[in-house]
Parts: structure tokens; sequence; C-alpha cells
């Protein structure tokens, strides 16, 4: 594993990476420093004119095959990263990010193969939250979304599509969101995916969205969409697979109702500046 030149940081709730960011954007990565490279510039200039905005790369696990080159191009290029010995999953690796920066009032997650076209992005899905009081938004490509429900009209703005299942390429979330519902469920870190519907159920059952899954139609085209491989095949051995495409394990979470989960990695995370 590589050795990182950097302090580190591990208490909980510390504070944000600057003294003014109100907003974090995280992007989550594992064994993509190809996608790292090529995305994360991009992104770079897209925040630089945002005020009072953090960037972090989230890497899952120094141990997997091309982390350690990911975190040595972000800190050539000056984004923090909150890494962890070994990898559990995008789900664990946000659990991560909000116990050692909870003090935002916005989070964005981002995957590492979107990539941004303007800080639209972000400016929007802040208004929208403040006109609409939804406090989680799912964007991603629209065909992703199942189930889809009675869109909402935003007057002078545009339409906001909900469903009760959709992808978590890009997610927002305000920190009070986070706060009522917690992370996600430590039990899809043996799987290393999965766990973002359920989270998404938990914040639709606090009444703090009128759906799992909320898209702002209009914000769509403010991204490039791409599919690579996965990292961790989706038939993982011994987890059967529902006809709606999550795991069992998942839908019996989500038919259990929790209420909370606690943002739990089995292995913690440290701030390489």
């Amino acid at each position: 594993m590589c050795e990182p030149n950097a302090s580190a940081k591990s208490s909980l709730n510390t504070r944000t990476l600057s003294e003014n960011g109100k907003t974090l954007v995280a992007v989550t990565t594992c064994s993509r420093p190809d996608l790292v490279r090529h995305y994360l510039p991009k992104l770079i200039s897209v925040t630089a004119s945002l005020k009072q905005v953090d960037l972090l790369l989230g890497i899952d696990g120094l141990s997997s095959p091309g982390n350690c080159e990911s975190l040595e191009f972000a800190q050539s290029v000056g984004v923090p990263c909150v890494v962890s010995e070994h990898p559990e999953g995008v789900g664990i690796s946000k659990n991560r990010i909000v116990s050692l920066l909870g003090g935002y009032d916005v989070y964005f997650f981002l995957e590492d193969d979107v990539e941004v076209i303007s800080d639209g992005l972000f400016r929007d899905h802040i208004q929208y939250c403040q006109l609409t009081g939804y406090h989680h938004f799912s964007l991603h490509q629209p065909d992703r979304l199942v189930d889809e429900l009675e869109p909402t009209r935003v007057e002078g703005w545009g339409v906001v599509r909900h469903a009760m299942y959709g992808s978590a390429q890009v997610n927002f979330f305000s920190r009070y969101a986070l706060s009522k519902v917690g992370g996600w469920h430590q039990s899809f870190a043996a799987l290393r995916r999965g766990g973002h519907t359920e989270h998404s159920y938990r914040i639709f059952r606090a009444q703090l969205a009128p759906a799992p899954f909320n898209l702002i139609e209009s914000l769509i085209d403010e991204c490039i969409w791409r599919d690579p491989p996965a990292v961790v095949h989706h038939r993982i051995n011994g987890h059967t697979i529902a006809d709606n495409q999550l795991y069992e394990l998942e839908n019996k979470l989500i038919a259990d109702e929790i209420d909370y989960a606690p943002f739990s990695a089995q292995y913690q995370g440290q701030i390489i500046f």
C-alpha cells in the first residue's frame, strides 16, 4: 500500500476543510485512476467560481489497485482526500466523509465517471432545495427512473420528477437530512456496493422529500454520463438479486423501515491534504 506524504485527521465532526465552506462536493472513487485524472481537473475548474464550496476526493481503500495513483494525482492538483486502508464500497466511503466532515450545510456526492459541464449543477440544486423544501435530490440518466410518480412543477423554474427507484450518480443532501436518517447501512460493506436506495427511502419516510428519488429535469444535461464497467460485479455470490434489481438484502432493509443508521465503517477514514 502507498504511504501518503501528508497529515491526517481522524476525529468525528471535525470542522470543514476551509473556514468558510458551506457546501462539500465529494467525488467517490475506487480503482479508476484514469477517470480521476480525466474528470477531476474539469470539476476543479467548474467549482472554482463558486463561493463557500470545498472539493474532495473520497478514495475507497488504498490497498486496491490504482487508488494510490488517484491519491497522488489529487495531491498534485491540490484536492484533499478522505482515504481508507481497505475498500468497503461507495456507501461506506460516504460514511467516512460525513463522519470526518460533518459541518457542511449541503453535501454533493458524485461518482467518478460523471463529467460536470457547469456550476449550474450545484447552484440550481441548492436553489431548488430552498424553493421546494426537498432535502434530497438524485441526478442521472432519466431512463434510470423506475415507477415514476406525478412530477412537481416549480413555478418559474422547471420540473422535478419523482420515482420510487433510481440511481446515485449525483446525489444532493442537506445536512439536516443526513443528521435525521444517518448514513449508508453497514451491511453493504461486504458487497462493496448497494445501499443507496434504502438510504433514500429513509429520507422519503422522514417526509424530507416527496419520493426516494427526485430528479431536476433541467439539470440532466449539466453532466455527461459515462457507464464504465463496474469495479465490483453486481451479482455477488450468495446474494440474490430481486426483480427490481436490488439485492434482496436491500429490499428487506427497506421493508424493515429503519429510521437511522450510523455513519459507520470498519476501516476508518483519514483526511489527506
